[in-house]
C-alpha cells in the first residue's frame, strides 16, 4: 500500500525519490524471480530465457547501489519492447515472445516511475556531469563487457562441441546477443576500483560523490 501510494504521489525531495528507488530495486528482483519461476516451471524454457530475470537483478542492483539515469533508461527502452512485443503476441501479430501480459505491464509501469524517480533524484541533488569521467567509465564498462560476452561465447561453442554439438543453437546466440548489456550495466555499479576514483556525478550542495 505504502508502495501504491509513492508510486501514484509527487516525489518533492531528495528522500522520497531514495526511498521509491530502493523499493523498486526490490520490485525488479520479484520481477526477476517470478520470470525465473515461470520460464523454469511453467514454461519450460529455463535454459532460453534466464537472461530476462538475471536482467532484472542486474537493473536492481545497479538503481539500487547508483541511481543510475543510464540504467533507469535502459530499463524504460528494455521494458517498452517487452510491452509492446507481448501486446503483439497477443494480437498473434508475433510468435514466441510476451507469455506473461501482467508481468509485462508491471515492469512497463515500474520503468516509467524508475525513469522519472531517477531523474529526479538528480534533479533535487542538482547532479554536475562530470564528463570527462562518464566517457572514461563507459568506454570501460563497454570494453570490459565484450570482451567477456565474446569469452563466455567461445567458451560455450567449445563446451558445445566437445559434448557433440556442432551447429550454433538458440542459447549460444543468446549469450552473445545478452550477455554484453547484461555486463555493461553490471559494470556501472560504483563498486569497481575504476568507478570509485571516477564519479559520474556530483552534487552541487553536497560534497559527497554520486555513481552514475
Amino acid at each position: 500500500m505504502k508502495f501504491l501510494k509513492s508510486f501514484l504521489n509527487k516525489i518533492e525531495s531528495v528522500q522520497e525519490a531514495e526511498e521509491f528507488l530502493n523499493f523498486s530495486s526490490k520490485i525488479l528482483f520479484c520481477i526477476g524471480i517470478l520470470q525465473g519461476i515461470l520460464f523454469a516451471f511453467l514454461l519450460g524454457s529455463l535454459s532460453t530465457f534466464y537472461f530476462d530475470p538475471l536482467l532484472m537483478f542486474v537493473f536492481g542492483l545497479v538503481i539500487r547501489f547508483s541511481r543510475s539515469r543510464t540504467a533507469s533508461v535502459l530499463l524504460f527502452v528494455y521494458s517498452s519492447i517487452i510491452f509492446i512485443a507481448t501486446g503483439l503476441s497477443l494480437l498473434e501479430i508475433i510468435g514466441g515472445v510476451g507469455n506473461n501480459p501482467i508481468l509485462a505491464l508491471a515492469l512497463f509501469l515500474v520503468s516509467i516511475r524508475i525513469l522519472y524517480a531517477s531523474f529526479k533524484f538528480h534533479f533535487l541533488m542538482k547532479s554536475i556531469f562530470v564528463w570527462k569521467n562518464i566517457w572514461i567509465r563507459n568506454l570501460i564498462s563497454i570494453v570490459f563487457a565484450f570482451v567477456t560476452s565474446v569469452i563466455l561465447f567461445i567458451f560455450f561453442v567449445f563446451l558445445s562441441r566437445s559434448i557433440g554439438i556442432i551447429q550454433l543453437n538458440n542459447v549460444q546466440g543468446e549469450i552473445l546477443l545478452f550477455s554484453f548489456p547484461i555486463l555493461y550495466i553490471l559494470l556501472l555499479l560504483p563498486f569497481f576500483p575504476w568507478a570509485k576514483k571516477r564519479p559520474m556525478y556530483l552534487p552541487s550542495e553536497k560534497g559527497d560523490l554520486v555513481g552514475t
